[in-house]
């Protein structure tokens, strides 16, 4: 089996004709090399349409003898779009950015013996899948560490990036899951293809499906693990306001107390020394009282 990964209509059309299955794999085409390759592969105008936009939902439309698989995958911490077409004959992968997993099937491809047309497209689903698992693991190792320093003082940048990954772990979800449900449903599509054997295939698109299953798992998890640092954050913040208005209850009072035009007060707080022991000391003592409370309650650490 050849790899491919330019346009090069003589190439394509001499392996065409000869019936001889490639892989061709394109970086970025221009519009009129999607064009040429529609018309000699004869790829229906729809899915060179969706491949020329791109911005694709992840999907499988049949076109009879022809399927489009939109698929993504991941590249360092980047989701790569992947239009897959398939058929009996060629396999045709188009992106627009770098995806290493799909490069290092392509390698492995290229010099493997892939066995028949369905093993490739399984090799191709699978990259894709693997890059993807990879990336959630990337964040699980990101997201045990917020995790741990949620409890503690998290900086400003810190709890910024909490926010921000439980975003992107949202938008990871929306990927994987309808990935789940396409290959769930419609991976038995991908065996009525002529050239594709329905025996061969069944497993190896159901292990794709497991694959993502098990990473969509780990996503909602994940999510989970944040939602609950988000609520410690915020429990952090109201005990620390609970302290606060504790302290300043007592001192209201006493202020509020003292500033009475009492009598008696007027007649005695008439030195220093009466103005620091009625007057100072009313508020000092509420305090000490309260710093013990809070001490007891553990509302406060012990230094």
């Amino acid at each position: 089996m050849q790899v491919l990964d330019t346009v090069d209509l003589d190439a394509i059309r001499a392996l065409h004709e000869r019936e001889e299955f490639f892989w061709l794999d394109l970086a970025s085409p221009s519009d009129a090399d999607l064009d040429a390759l529609g018309a000699l592969l004869e790829i229906p105008d729809l899915a060179i349409e969706d491949t020329r936009e791109f911005g694709q939902r992840p999907k499988l439309d049949d076109y009879g003898e022809r399927v489009l698989i939109v698929f993504y995958g991941a590249h360092e911490t980047d989701l790569v779009e992947v239009h897959v077409h398939v058929s009996g004959k060629e396999v045709v992968t188009v992106r627009r950015t770098a995806c290493a997993h799909l490069w290092e099937a392509r390698e492995r491809a290229a010099t493997a013996h892939v066995r028949t047309e369905q093993d490739l497209v399984y090799r191709v689903l699978d990259a894709l899948a693997g890059s993807l698992r990879a990336l959630t693991d990337r964040h699980a190792t990101e997201v045990e560490h917020l995790e741990e320093i949620a409890f503690v003082r998290p900086k400003p940048a810190e709890r910024r990036r909490i926010s921000e990954l439980r975003s992107e772990l949202f938008r990871l979800q929306q990927i994987v899951i309808p990935q789940r449900d396409m290959l769930g449903r419609g991976g038995d599509l991908l065996e009525t293809l002529p050239g594709l054997e329905g025996d061969v295939a069944r497993h190896p698109f159901r292990d794709v499906h497991d694959d993502l299953v098990v990473t969509a798992n780990e996503i909602a998890y994940l999510r989970e693990v944040l939602s609950e640092a988000v609520n410690v954050l915020i429990n952090q913040m109201a005990s620390r306001l609970t302290i606060v208005a504790t302290i300043f209850l007592p001192l209201t009072f006493a202020t509020g107390f003292f500033g009475m035009n009492f009598g008696w007060m007027v007649d005695h707080i008439d030195s220093a020394e009466s103005f620091l022991v009625l007057g100072v000391g009313a508020m000092i003592v509420p305090l000490i009282v309260v710093a013990v409370l809070l001490l007891r309650g553990g509302y406060v650490e012990r230094r």
